[in-house]
């Protein structure tokens, strides 16, 4: 009988393609009429893309150093964010995915993603306490 053996999602798709897929996605984010406002506060595009694709990574299961500590619902609160917005997000995100990767890594990260989605939908939007920080792998 053969062993299986797991394989991390950063490890399917590997720390060049999730620096590339953060890039792409924040260059249109950028972009958008509908949620540029969203991002018009941060002043080190450089290091804020390079904290999400931290925050990815380590979600995925890759270890870093220095993990990233991310407060999701502390730093999206104040923006008054909308159920539309986030579906927009969503949209833009998966459109960045499918440029980089095949269908099927694509679709583990947008579930990711979605998750992500729907916990911001229950704090941030309908006003749910957060309760426990988002868990980070590898710290």
């Amino acid at each position: 009988m053969s062993q299986r053996t797991l394989q991390p999602l950063c490890d399917k798709i590997g720390r060049e393609r999730v620096d590339a897929v953060i890039r792409d996605f924040y260059q249109v984010l950028r972009s958008d009429p509908e949620l540029r406002d969203f991002f018009a506060g941060i002043e080190d595009f450089t290091e804020h893309e390079r904290r999400i694709a931290d925050f990815w990574w380590t979600a995925m299961g890759g270890r870093l150093e220095e993990p990233p500590t991310i407060d999701m619902v502390g730093r999206h609160m104040p923006l008054g964010i909308t159920d539309e917005a986030i579906d927009r997000w969503l949209a833009l995100f998966r459109e960045a995915l499918d440029r980089h990767l095949e269908p099927a890594l694509a679709e583990q990260w947008h579930a990711m993603a979605r998750g992500i989605a729907d916990r911001l939908r229950r704090t941030v939007v309908a006003g749910e306490p957060p309760g426990v920080p988002f868990p980070q792998r590898g710290s």
